[in-house]
């Protein structure tokens, strides 16, 4: 059985170890020249329970992460949030990761092509059967999509397939990254890893801190949803110096934009012959965009599916039929997919509040709750949180309050619905299940 991987993102190159160990004929489609140059110059955070799950060493080149400090524009407020330190996340390197996952997946048999682009799928009797790979067409049994964001492969898979093109221009984080050499006498702050929320009172969040892998720099970033103009870069950079004076303007690496999807993940991420994993199917954390675990986990996911059903006597390409692979989308919504549904109703709220100094300067959010909703878990609306929440409120601020308060309400309503996933491929109760999940994220709009 022959499966093409569009692209070596996380997502696909965990998977193609995971296919290829399944003894499928597997090779990885990449447009970058080479390891070094097909991902960011930079590192960011993961759980280090993720490599625990899919069975993969953690690259050296890490480092723990520290508590975020969340301010508001001017720093009216500055509050930490300390993370748990029995397990903290850690900052990892981006290349030393690529090099890793690479080197897990041609150990178990996958090959990367390198300098390749993967232009279209090829679709023939409503099934994906290949690729089109610098003009010239190949055939597979199963094509995994894993070409980012804009993924010419999805974008152009039939209506019929009814799997989303494009992600809306508010659904869409684009930010500017970069590592800036320290200017001498300035000291780093008493509370570091600053994340400014809405930063000058825009959709989207910016920061500024130490950086763990060189002492000598620190690490920034400044983004907005719905694009990032060279306006709003120049002003967020002014701001972040004004407050952060250690910030000179030397970028050592870094220091170019990129486009991450900032959302809930595909409604339909199968079709016959097809699946679509990682950036490719919106698998980032819609609080502060990372994708790195879920992309992961999701490739873990996808290949016990396709496991079970070769243990389960199907050795044909029937195996990656829709029906079969709808398993793996259900695995992915009911292990993270519902939680992001439920934080993207939160980030969406966020975005437009115009209290985020009271929100975060009272005691409404405990530390657990920004911890959660930043790693892409959802707040639960319990009795026992309204209760612990009662407690703190006081009567001036009830009208705050009951402003949030629809929003936990459509977050958790959000996340059981992502819960009831139809768990066979029966496509009317799926269309009856996306209709919910679509009003509900245009309520938050709204």
């Amino acid at each position: 059985m022959k499966v093409l991987i569009a692209g070596a993102g996380i997502g696909g190159l965990v998977a193609a170890g995971r296919l290829a160990d399944l003894g499928l004929d597997v090779e990885v489609i990449e447009k970058s020249t080479s390891i070094e140059t097909m991902r960011y110059d930079w590192h960011d955070d993961v759980a280090p329970k993720i490599f625990r799950r899919v069975g993969i060493e953690i690259p050296k080149e890490h480092w723990k992460k520290g508590s975020w400090t969340f301010c508001t524009t001017g720093e009216a407020v500055v509050r930490e949030f300390q993370q748990d330190e029995t397990d903290p996340d850690l900052s990892i390197e981006r290349i030393p990761l690529n090099q890793t996952l690479a080197n897990y997946a041609t150990s178990k048999g996958a090959k990367i092509c390198f300098n390749a682009k993967v232009q279209a799928p090829i679709v023939k009797d409503g099934r994906v059967c290949g690729l089109v790979i610098d003009g010239k067409e190949e055939e597979a049994d199963f094509v995994l999509d894993s070409a980012g964001a804009y993924s010419p492969i999805r974008s152009n898979l039939p209506e019929e397939f009814k799997i989303a093109k494009l992600p809306g221009e508010d659904e869409v984080f684009e930010v500017y990254r970069a590592f800036v050499r320290k200017n001498d006498g300035f000291e780093d702050a008493v509370l570091q890893n600053k994340v400014y929320m809405k930063h000058l009172n825009k959709p989207g969040i910016s920061w500024a801190i130490p950086d763990v892998s060189d002492a000598t720099c620190m690490n920034v970033l400044v983004g907005k949803v719905c694009g990032l103009s060279d306006e709003d870069l120049k002003e967020g950079l002014e701001d972040l110096r004004k407050f952060n004076p250690v910030l000179s303007e030397e970028v050592v690496r870094g220091g170019y934009k990129v486009r991450i999807p900032v959302r809930y993940p595909l409604t339909r991420m199968v079709a016959d012959g097809y699946a679509v994993i990682g950036d490719a199917a919106f698998m980032t954390i819609p609080m502060l965009g990372s994708g790195i675990a879920s992309s992961m986990l999701s490739a873990t996911l996808l290949a016990e599916t396709i496991g079970e059903s070769m243990t389960a006597g199907i050795k044909d390409a029937s195996m990656f039929d829709a029906k079969n692979l709808w398993r793996y989308q259900v695995k992915v919504y009911q292990e993270f997919g519902y939680q992001h549904l439920a934080v993207d109703i939160m980030k969406r709220w966020m975005l437009t509040c115009d209290f985020l100094d009271w929100l975060f300067g009272s005691k409404i959010l405990s530390n657990s709750d920004l911890v959660s909703a930043a790693s892409g878990q959802a707040i639960k609306l319990t009795a026992k949180f309204a209760l612990q929440k009662m407690g703190v409120i006081k009567p001036k601020d009830l009208g705050k309050v009951l402003k949030m308060m629809p929003m936990l309400l459509r977050s958790n309503k959000a996340g059981n619905i992502g819960k009831r996933i139809p768990k066979k491929y029966v496509p009317r109760a799926i269309e009856c299940w996306e209709k919910k999940v679509f009003k509900i994220i245009e309520k938050s709009n709204g």
